[in-house]
């Protein structure tokens, strides 16, 4: 289950929408540091391809996959002292992405603070806050390691890499907006870097707000990798409480499509490069995750350890296409249904049937 970290300065709305994404109603305040403890919780990954599946398969049970996420206390705001946030980085550098929430509403009751409602310049503030956090932590690691590569010339070449790193940090930027050779990310790696994490920004506005402005503003300012989607927060908060079919209406009277935990899905598995597969039968539909290029062998070992150990080869059709022929045994009888090996990438929407012996 891959974990997201949500982070934000005060009052932009990063617990109303971990709330929106988990229907949880863990506690807001319009004022920083209102919690002590980070909220941890699940959200379940919509996929309206699975849940045709499964119809059509009749499957007894359907597991989405699911995303765990992580809403630290709010950053504070520079030259506003260190707040309860900065104890939390720690727990950040746990997580494979960031949920950076930005915040682009007015509200009389929500106080503001310097950068306003101004998204891009928050943007730039917590690019900066982050980069500063992981300046930290290389600046102390740099002297060390400089010390151990004159005993053992092999660590000479972690050596510059976390040289080089820091001076990008130092230099208020992102580790990820440079391009680092494979020796470089593997020095990188016991540091956990913040700015090397897939980010997603998320800016909170007001359901009439101009989306795609917005995002324009925010894509100008943050690095090219990363991804920028927009939404309202409290108003998904209020729809997850709501049943499926009452939170589809409610979404389509608005025009607001498929809603915001759809849109942080699809934004967060491009950040993170991964995708869905599924395995399909009666007793059960189930949706996996798997990085974007793996082999079928390291799909299977995402079901179970054994499949990948004992891979033998895989039956394997678009969820589209079996969906299309009524089913798995209507798809293979047709011809659908192809038998792939050790070498097979998967592709997004792949049902998987592997064949094992251990």
């Amino acid at each position: 289950m891959a974990k997201i970290g949500i982070l934000g300065f005060p009052n932009v709305g990063k617990t109303t929408l971990f709330n929106a994404l988990t229907g949880l109603t863990a506690p807001t305040a319009s004022h920083p540091f209102s919690t002590t403890e980070p909220n941890v919780g699940v959200a379940s990954v919509p996929d309206e391809k699975l849940d045709r599946a499964a119809a059509v398969e009749n499957s007894a049970k359907i597991v989405h996959a699911q995303l765990e996420l992580l809403d630290v206390p709010a950053l504070a705001k520079p030259g506003h002292g260190g707040g309860l946030a900065g104890q939390f980085l720690g727990r950040l550098r746990d997580v494979e992405a960031l949920a950076v929430v930005l915040r682009a509403f007015e509200d009389p009751g929500v106080p503001d603070d310097e950068s306003g409602v101004d998204p891009v310049a928050q943007a730039q503030e917590l690019l900066l806050e982050l980069a500063l956090a992981d300046f930290d932590v290389f600046d102390r690691r740099k002297a060390k390691i400089a010390k151990e590569a004159t005993a053992d010339p092999s660590k000479r070449g972690a050596a510059d890499a976390v040289a080089a790193g820091t001076s990008v940090l130092e230099a208020g930027e992102a580790l990820r907006q440079h391009n680092w050779e494979p020796e470089a990310i593997r020095a990188f790696r016991d540091l956990a870097p913040l700015t090397m994490k897939p980010a997603v920004w998320v800016i909170n506005a007001a359901e009439d707000a101009d989306a795609v402005a917005l995002a324009s503003a925010v894509e100008e300012v943050v690095p090219e990798s990363d991804i920028v989607v927009v939404v309202s927060a409290l108003l998904e908060e209020e729809a997850a409480q709501l049943d499926p079919d009452d939170r589809a209406e409610l979404f389509e009277g608005l025009g607001l499509g498929e809603g915001a935990l759809s849109r942080m899905v699809r934004a967060s598995y491009s950040a993170l490069g991964v995708q869905s597969f599924y395995t399909l039968g009666p007793k059960e539909a189930h949706a996996w995750t798997v990085r974007v290029g793996a082999k079928a062998p390291e799909a299977a070992g995402k079901i179970h350890s054994d499949l990948e150990r004992g891979f033998i080869r895989a039956e394997i059709a678009p969820i589209d296409d079996v969906i299309e022929a009524g089913g798995w045994d209507p798809a293979k009888a047709s011809g659908i249904v192809k038998v792939e090996g050790k070498a097979y990438t998967m592709s997004e929407g792949d049902v998987v049937l592997v064949r094992f012996s251990v």
